[in-house]
């Protein structure tokens, strides 16, 4: 997700100058490749300004021809291990990697319909989930490269240069998306067309409950994965303001004024770090009666026992959904000592938790590091009737 905001806050930035922008997304990957499926990199006439989508092999060579590639209409370029496809000695060497990529290339702006800027900037202010389909590969009229279809949770489709049967197969396969849980890519094929269908989800949002100097690494490491970030104090002191100014939200008030601001994000964590006993006991009440996805006790384990001694009585046991969400002590075990190693350790944590990860070294992986983007070939919406699928 910081991909994503620095990709609008870049594209916003250079918009006000009134600048040509253009936008670089990775469509599929076939083989190993530096980045996979939804990578995305906003660049001008001479620059990139965020984002990538390899690891700097293609960067270049996209920045000096995609504005001419993309002239007319989006284009799909297909890059190899060893050299751009169809193209000349000037073009990019390759991914770096040995497998093929397919990257869209297309001008972009704010405020065109199904603008892919406009549909993910919606999605992370209003934290609200939204499918994206768009056309990569196509022979059909009805549905040329650079096609879309949007999703949103109420279920209301927006779609852009796109009808026919493709529309038809992209809006069911987008509503299928929408209510599977979890997110991730998709390369939808269909009578003549491909497209790249993501979920797009909201970043979490981590509440700090504790202002104080180590608490300023973990907003710094929070804030640079993308998450949203609001750090909580019940004391208005001067030196909290100014520790946190331009980093975070600053949460001024008493604990239980937090649940309301938890219960309104979609994805809450909690870390609680604010080294005073009587609040950090109530913090951990709060949460255990939250939404939070992650609840982080800082300190040593028999500290957080006797809190749940305190609040459940002798010999009570938590819930499995409890047990999954509490960590006590907090953090992976990376031999922390300082605030930062410890912030660290406390964020990869709960990007393993997000990401149902296993936090193991990928080095011990017997599968490949990302997850292969499927293929889903699905009958056209004219055929559905002879072949009776659903």
């Amino acid at each position: 997700m910081a991909e994503l905001s620095q990709i609008l806050l870049a594209a916003r930035g250079v918009g006000r100058e009134h600048e040509p922008l253009w936008l670089a997304t990775v469509m599929r990957v076939k083989g190993s490749a530096y980045r996979h499926a939804g990578a995305r990199m906003l660049f001008s006439s001479g620059q990139v300004l965020a984002g990538s989508v390899s690891g700097g092999c293609l960067e270049a060579g996209i920045v000096r021809k995609g504005p001419w590639l993309s002239r007319e209409r989006p284009a799909c370029i297909s890059f190899d291990g060893s050299h751009e496809a169809g193209d000349d000695e000037e073009a990019p060497r390759g991914t770096g990697c040995d497998g093929i990529v397919d990257i869209l290339i297309e001008r972009v702006q704010f405020g065109t319909p199904c603008s892919p800027l406009s549909v993910i900037e919606d999605c992370l202010h209003s934290e609200r989930r939204t499918v994206l389909a768009t056309v990569f590969q196509s022979n059909d009229p009805l549905a040329p490269v650079g096609a879309r279809l949007t999703l949103d949770e109420h279920g209301e489709f927006s779609t852009h240069g796109l009808s026919g049967p493709a529309w038809a197969t992209l809006a069911r396969a987008s509503s299928e998306a929408m209510a599977a849980p979890g997110s991730g890519a998709r390369v939808i094929a269909s009578d003549g067309i491909e497209a790249l269908l993501e979920v797009i989800e909201p970043p979490p949002h981590l509440f700090v409950i504790g202002a104080g100097p180590d608490a300023r690494p973990m907003v710094e490491f929070a804030t640079a994965l993308g998450f949203g970030v609001t750090v909580c104090e019940t004391n208005a002191r001067v030196a909290v303001r100014e520790r946190f100014a331009q980093r975070a939200s600053l949460h001024i008030g008493s604990i239980d004024s937090i649940a309301s601001q938890i219960a309104a994000r979609r994805t809450p964590v909690a870390v609680v770090m604010s080294h005073h006993y009587p609040t950090d006991l109530q913090a951990l009440g709060m949460l255990l009666g939250s939404r939070a996805a992650y609840i982080g006790m800082l300190g040593p384990a028999r500290r957080t026992r006797r809190m749940l001694q305190e609040m459940f009585g002798e010999g009570a046991s938590l819930s499995h959904r409890d047990r999954a969400r509490l960590r006590a002590p907090i953090g992976l075990d990376l031999g922390a000592e300082t605030p930062a190693q410890i912030a660290l350790s406390v964020i990869a944590e709960v990007q393993a938790v997000l990401a149902h990860a296993s936090a193991l070294p990928l080095s011990e992986k017997r599968r490949p590091i990302h997850g292969l983007v499927p293929t889903l070939d699905v009958p056209a919406e004219a055929e559905l009737g002879k072949t009776g699928t659903a």
